[in-house]
């Protein structure tokens, strides 16, 4: 893939880029009010790995992953060929933080689900999303109804 803006250029488009608020996230959140769903909040920043959304009551963190910051393994996303060996830091650094965040959170109690950019772009996928958030939420309750911590 050939840049086609210089490199001052690149920096101040890749600086632009939002972590909070993303098109993404939006998207996941209309989902979730969509489904009627209750008890969510967004862009968590007191969770370890910053969840963009939680369900703090039956603890499950929801992230949605950009294909291209997050290396996703289906896409395989080209990197600028500008500073290749930055942008292969930046990307493996950034699946190895989500694996860390993951083990850390579901050792503390918590439910992960991560969705990716792709997903959230596939009225397919969004079905297979729906259900995964369904599937967290009854699988916490019953585990809190069997354990009698309701």
């Amino acid at each position: 893939m050939v840049d086609n803006l210089k490199p001052g250029d690149r920096r101040k488009t890749m600086q632009a880029v939002k972590g909070k608020g993303t098109r993404l996230e939006r998207y996941l959140f209309s989902m979730l009010a969509g489904m009627r769903l209750k008890g969510w909040r967004k862009n968590a920043d007191d969770v370890i790995g910053k969840p963009d959304v939680i369900f703090t009551i039956p603890k499950i963190a929801i992230f949605v992953d950009g294909c291209f910051w997050h290396g996703c393994p289906h896409c395989q996303r080209k990197l600028p060929e500008a500073n290749r060996e930055y942008w292969e830091k930046k990307i493996t650094r950034n699946v190895q933080l989500a694996k860390q965040h993951n083990y850390k959170l579901r050792k503390d109690g918590w439910s992960v689900i991560r969705i990716w950019e792709h997903e959230i772009n596939d009225k397919p996928a969004r079905k297979n999303i729906r259900r995964r958030v369904h599937t967290a939420i009854n699988r916490r309750k019953s585990n809190e109804q069997a354990d009698g911590s309701n």
